[in-house]
């Protein structure tokens, strides 16, 4: 591996990419999520762009507030991970797994025991069913491919609407 070819993976040149393909049977993009819900499912998949090691999926469903002064407050409502030790009964690979440009490897989540009613009391939300729709918060979804060898890991992003 060259020089170049060093300082690109080590910025994040990360040799595979990740798409959220449905939340709760839904498109990504426009999922609507009731806010008495506890259980968040949904698919992705791995495309690798060079050779890689994956050594873990990991989830995680939140909540940002942004702030009047323009802080930003996270809140983490969920999370998921399949590695080495929480193994999918049933996938045709299992961790760590090794890609080759164009191999595609799909995986699913299930978060499990949300509160979204407790996050919005958390971020100073006294109803929290009328403030689902503020429009200062942001729900959203993120998977991450973690790679061997890449400080920073493949990840994709999804932003959810929250429903009384």
């Amino acid at each position: 591996m060259g020089f170049f070819d060093k300082i690109k993976t080590f910025v994040g040149e990360h040799g595979c990419k990740v798409e959220i393909t449905s939340l709760e049977r839904q498109d990504p993009t426009a999922m609507r999520f009731p806010v008495s819900d506890s259980v968040l499912k949904g698919n992705f998949k791995v495309t690798a762009t060079k050779p890689c090691t994956v050594l873990a999926h990991k989830v995680e469903v939140g909540v940002m507030k942004k702030h009047a002064d323009g802080r930003e407050e996270f809140v983490t409502l969920g999370e998921d991970s399949h590695d080495e030790k929480n193994q999918v009964i049933g996938l045709d690979y299992q961790w760590p797994y090794e890609m080759k440009p164009g191999d595609v490897k799909e995986d699913g989540f299930c978060v499990v025991n949300l509160d979204l009613t407790g996050a919005l009391r958390r971020l100073g939300f006294d109803n929290p069913s009328s403030a689902v729709t503020a429009p200062n918060l942001t729900w959203y979804v993120k998977v991450l491919a973690d790679v061997k060898g890449t400080p920073m890991d493949a990840d994709a992003k999804a932003h959810f609407t929250v429903v009384a």
